[in-house]
């Protein structure tokens, strides 16, 4: 179904699942796949069905801000491969880049506050990959911070044109760094893919 804006998504959303605003559109939210194409603008994921993380963050900020929240979105620095479980299946090449190497990038999470608090949600990962390890927060029911995809070196303070700092910040690392990220998160998409989650796409960085 195609939806033309946020409330046709989030009334469609509302009728299928009775929980709470806040945990239905979580959900909905990251059961959508996972996919690094470069695909950041929020009704492009809705209508492509799958995103990365920036897409994704970018989507759920905004449909929660549509139901009235206060929401913001922490960019972090990190290693994104030391916190990704290592599966027998990945190809031989992302099993290198997990093990022997670091690879640079600029995740991000929404923070939400809620009855007088800030949450932590990260929706990067949806129900395909509970079998490989992935922290999918599959059982997240509104109360505490939800697990991180990566583990943060630096923070960095909402910014409201996300899009372009996520662009600033990937062209700021090595022009080699950049490669390995590339290619990483290339090897990622296409092994998710592989598991019946999405389509294959070229990759142009999460």
């Amino acid at each position: 179904m195609a939806h033309r804006n946020y409330r046709d998504f989030l009334d469609a959303v509302a009728r299928r699942d009775p929980r709470l605003p806040l945990v239905r559109i979580y959900h909905a939210v990251r059961n959508i796949p996972y996919g690094s194409t470069g695909v950041r603008a929020p009704l492009e994921v809705i209508e492509n069905n799958y995103g990365s993380c920036s897409g994704k963050h970018l989507l759920l900020r905004d449909l929660l801000r549509e139901e009235g929240y206060e929401v913001e979105i922490i960019t972090m620095f990190t290693y994104f491969n030391r916190d990704m479980p290592i599966h027998e299946s990945y190809p031989e090449e992302l099993k290198r880049l997990c093990r022997k190497t670091d690879v640079p990038d600029f995740h991000h999470y929404v923070r939400v506050h809620v009855n007088g608090e800030w949450l932590r949600l990260d929706a990067t990962w949806h129900d395909c990959l509970i079998p490989y390890g992935f922290p999918v927060n599959h059982a997240w029911a509104g109360d505490g911070d939800t697990i991180l995809a990566a583990t943060a070196i630096e923070e960095y303070p909402n910014i409201e044109d996300l899009i372009t700092r996520k662009e600033e910040l990937v062209l700021s690392l090595p022009a080699d760094e950049r490669d390995r990220r590339a290619r990483f998160f290339q090897l990622v998409t296409e092994w998710i893919s592989g598991l019946g989650s999405g389509e294959g796409h070229n990759d142009k960085g999460a």
